[in-house]
């Protein structure tokens, strides 16, 4: 299985986001785990080299399950996301890296953004949880078509409300 790292940082009055051209998709800056690196070193590493941004420390927020499945010509995959908030960020943000373009985003703009949808359910349960100074780490299973289209997901805890950044929370938006 695939280790995948990411991290939420808080910059200029949102956090970072990265758009990457296959398609157009927004997502928080990460990527692999190399054989033998530390996962939250490896999210520092991973976020200061595609935006130029460094952190003093990073800590775990969510571990979730991934499973695409394959299609003719493609092996289903199987990944785990383990998702970081970063801390003491400092630097300039790069406009652009060689996997797409770096944008500060507003936790009420990343709800309209085109990104895949298990990441936007992660994603809004850690602002969520940083909004409210709530430590825990959360926990999820993700299944999806071999299109990318989101067919199932369990998340723990089951029900988390969604307070600001989101606005009020409205029946139907515990998660």
């Amino acid at each position: 299985m695939q280790v995948i790292v990411n991290c939420y940082v808080p910059w200029e009055h949102g956090f970072v986001m990265l758009c990457k051209p296959r398609r157009g998709w927004w997502y928080l800056p990460g990527g692999k785990v190399e054989e033998h690196e530390l996962w939250r070193l490896a999210a520092m590493r991973e976020f200061a080299e595609e935006t130029g941004i460094t952190l003093t420390d990073a800590a775990l927020r969510g571990i979730y399950q991934v499973r695409i499945a394959g299609g003719p010509d493609e092996e289903p995959k199987h990944r785990l996301i383990a998702q970081f908030v970063g801390y003491g960020a400092s630097g300039v943000l790069l406009p652009q890296h060689r996997e797409g373009k770096l944008a500060v985003v507003r936790p009420d703009e990343m709800l309209g953004l085109p990104m895949d949808e298990g990441d936007r359910l992660m994603l809004k349960r850690t602002i969520a949880a940083e909004y409210q100074g709530d430590k825990r780490v959360f926990f999820g299973r993700f299944e999806y078509d071999v299109q990318h289209k989101l067919l199932a997901c369990e998340m723990d805890p089951a029900n988390y409300e969604f307070d600001p950044p989101f606005g009020a929370a409205q029946e139907g938006d515990a998660m």
